[in-house]
């Protein structure tokens, strides 16, 4: 046995206890300590149905890490223990190894100066008593507790008494208080929380909120840890101008089949809105699940909600976080690749989904909402033939040139649905079969291609006189080539590569007329993108190909850095010049007579390592002007230092955005956003958000004040957000989910 004043414990959990008086049976690690002090070290979670081996365990003087070769797995007989280390006030180190039965042991050594081991504390204590009982084992009594640094007393939690057991990882505290600046916020009689990096289960700080829509809001949240890879909150939210509304949401996630599968549920309802004047829900599912099977790989995914009403996301916000506010979703998708049962060089890919829409946007009338895909069946394949001899050689550095042949085919059946008993509904049956046969060598290649594309239509309400069963087929002959040109340059005094790639293909699709073929999910071309450029369909969709006789131009160019490979400047230019009228259309519009396409123009330049600018324009040269352009900026230091900008204009309308994050003083930061938009119908289009928030060490607050525009002026207006965060103990604030004494919910994202 052993007894001390002014001792210090190192235990075997990485904590630093100091008594000022310590009497210890050695062996069984059972005693008492008076007037105490602790720092707590991290500990990480303790593996479920699992058991530590520390059988190789040494201590790490570097930090308070106990386990350097541990492995996880089911032990016999008692396991090995990392020992307690006691210093007393003469200098000795006893170093008390009780792990392993018939090992049993105590080292003496001296030391000067220094403490033998360096605890990271996470967090402090004090305690009138601490009770050792057995090496799992704590009980203290009279406990104030913080994770503030020492000297900070701002955030302390008061406990009659708390228990900790190593073993199971948790906690237990009676009759607990929660001060801020000495004023109690919070008590609870009892509580059992994890003392490692552990999710609990257990009730959340409330949101507390006022918009000019909801009124004064609170919204208390309960939080379930129902296993590893399986949790869910549950919350009731009263809005003092609608009433109450329940809210709950499940996460999953886990590994099957090879392959791995994670999915979230969330649902609301309302049973009374005293300002709509009914019941109102709303509720959002999503699952993505990869497995891989027999050589194959295996994609699944869900994304399916549904609310009550078209301005319920609009009145109530957007916590069941669609990936739409216009259209909600209705879609399942399977992908399937069985990449491994072909030979190389050769693909083929099974896409399958059922896509159904729910529109919200009060502006698109029942007419104009989009057809549902139920289903839609994709199938894609494609090879490479090496026609040339040795054809495993790197033409990239051989002079060689290399011939090869590479057939595809795609083939895509829909069948097309919609609400409007007006609209044409049925199946569309779209075929592509093409053959390339590209020549390349180390500085450039020729690609010559040729593509059959015949769909075919069974279709019910078709306009008067119109078919039924409508087809079309029509072949496209394309040749493109490009050069690949590079040098070295230098840029503030590093080597980069400036690559200069000039192409031009040449297009020839005859003109077939289409007016007899419905549009399902077709658009034109709007050239707000490079990529517009070189589609020689005129189309986006397959309800209709463009006839186009014409080259496409382009010349791109990008300068990186040898050393990192990051990009300091790359443009690119792109531009369709037309031998022949393009006479089909969507709706029998007017045909387009011009000779030349817009002039495309794109950048990105990486003007230092802090600051990068992009911008693209589009060139009308029939008007000979610019008809629509943008320009964005960014600077940013790190993560507290950032400013970005961009400016969007076309001749109906404009709009600019902000965004700010700069910090006022080492404590305080200031985050700003703005979106001002102008249209020659509606300058309703502008959005407004400023924060300020204070860091202090174990605490955090931030104020906001937003301004959004909404169709319902109720809705609309200025609303008051504000998050008061206790650090590792909980927050008050909007949908985030309280980390620390109660709860560690991990992002899955």
């Amino acid at each position: 046995s052993l007894e001390a004043t002014n001792a210090v414990l190192y235990s075997e959990n990485g904590d630093r206890i100091t008594a000022e008086g310590l009497a210890l049976e050695m062996e069984t690690r059972i005693g008492s300590a008076r007037d105490v002090t602790v720092q707590f070290a991290r500990r990480d979670p303790i593996p479920k149905r699992k058991v530590a081996d520390f059988s190789n365990t040494t201590f790490d003087p570097s930090g308070f890490t106990v386990a350097t070769a541990g492995a996880l797995g089911s032990i016999k007989g008692p396991a090995a223990k990392t020992p307690d280390v006691i210093r007393l006030p003469s200098g000795e180190i006893l170093k008390l190894d009780f792990g392993d039965v018939g090992k049993n042991s105590v080292s003496t050594t001296s030391t000067e100066g220094d403490e033998p081991f360096q605890v990271r504390a996470k967090a402090r204590a004090t305690a009138s008593m601490l009770f050792l009982e057995g090496h799992d084992r704590e009980r203290f009594q009279d406990v104030v507790y913080s994770r503030c640094v020492a000297g900070d007393d701002s955030v302390l939690i008061e406990a009659s008494e708390i228990t900790l057991d190593h073993a199971s990882g948790m906690g237990m505290g009676e009759h607990l208080k929660l001060k801020f600046y000495g004023v109690p916020i919070a008590y609870a009689p009892k509580l059992s929380f994890p003392i490692t990096d552990e999710r609990k289960s257990g009730l959340l700080f409330p949101t507390i909120g006022y918009s000019q829509n909801w009124g004064f809001n609170v919204e208390v949240p309960y939080y379930w840890n129902i296993a590893p890879q399986h949790d869910a909150t549950f919350s009731g939210r009263f809005m003092a101008n609608r009433g109450l509304l329940g809210s709950g949401e499940y996460r999953y996630m886990g590994e099957a089949a090879g392959g791995d599968f994670r999915g979230i549920v969330r649902g609301e309802f309302m049973p009374d809105d005293s300002k709509y004047g009914s019941s109102r829900y709303g509720w959002s599912y999503e699952h993505r699940q990869n497995l891989r099977k027999a050589g194959s790989s295996f994609s699944f995914g869900a994304d399916i909600g549904e609310v009550s009403d078209k301005s319920y996301l609009e009145d109530l916000s957007d916590n069941l976080q669609v990936s739409s506010a216009s259209h909600i979703p209705q879609q399942l998708d399977l992908s399937i690749d069985p990449m491994d049962i072909f030979l190389e060089d050769e693909n083929f890919q099974i896409n399958a989904d059922a896509t159904a829409y729910q529109t919200l946007d009060s502006s698109v009338s029942e007419a104009d909402e989009p057809y549902s895909r139920l289903p839609g069946v994709k199938v894609t394949w494609d090879k490479k033939f090496h026609l040339t001899h040795d054809s495993t050689g790197d033409y990239l550095r051989d002079n060689v040139t290399r011939f090869s042949l590479r057939p595809e085919f795609d083939t895509e059946l829909i069948n097309f649905d919609h609400s409007s008993a007006t609209k044409t509904t049925g199946i569309r049956w779209d075929n592509q079969v093409s053959l390339a046969a590209p020549m390349e060598r180390t500085y450039g290649e020729i690609r010559p291609k040729i593509t059959y594309a015949h769909t075919a239509y069974s279709v019910e309400n078709q306009p008067a006189g119109q078919s039924s069963d409508p087809t079309r087929g029509i072949y496209l002959f394309e040749i493109g080539s490009k050069l690949f040109l590079e040098r070295e340059v230098t840029w503030q005094g590093s080597n980069h590569t400036q690559t200069l790639v000039p192409s031009l293909s040449y297009h020839y699709v005859p003109y077939e007329d289409q007016d007899d073929l419905p549009v399902f999910d077709s658009g034109s071309v709007g050239f707000d993108n490079i990529a517009d450029a070189f589609l020689d369909s005129g189309f986006w969709g397959s309800d209709r190909i463009q006839n186009f006789q014409g080259f496409t131009l382009g010349l791109s160019s990008e300068t990186y850095s040898e050393d990192s490979g990051e990009d300091l400047l790359s443009w690119e230019l792109a531009q369709q010049i037309y031998f022949v009228d393009r006479e089909v259309t969507l709706d029998g519009s007017k045909t387009d007579s011009s000779d030349f396409s817009p002039l495309l123009a794109d950048a990105t330049f990486q003007v230092t390592k802090h600051v990068s600018t992009n911008g693209f324009a589009n060139w009308n040269w029939e008007e000979s002007e610019i008809a629509r352009w943008r320009l964005g900026g960014r600077y940013g230091l790190d993560f507290r230092r950032e400013f970005g900008a961009s400016y969007r204009w076309e001749e109906s309308e404009s709009n600019l955005e902000l965004d700010l994050t700069w910090p006022l003083a080492p404590r305080w930061q200031l985050g700003a956003a703005a979106l001002i938009g102008q249209s020659d119908t509606d300058d309703s289009g502008s959005y407004s958000r400023v924060s300020l928030g204070y860091d202090a060490c174990c605490w955090a607050l931030q104020v906001a004040l937003e301004d959004r525009p909404s169709e319902n002026d109720d809705n609309g207006g200025v609303q008051f957000l504000a998050t008061f965060s206790l650090k590792s103990l909980g927050r008050i604030s909007s949908n985030q989910l309280a980390e620390g004494i109660k709860t560690t919910s991990p992002s899955w994202n």
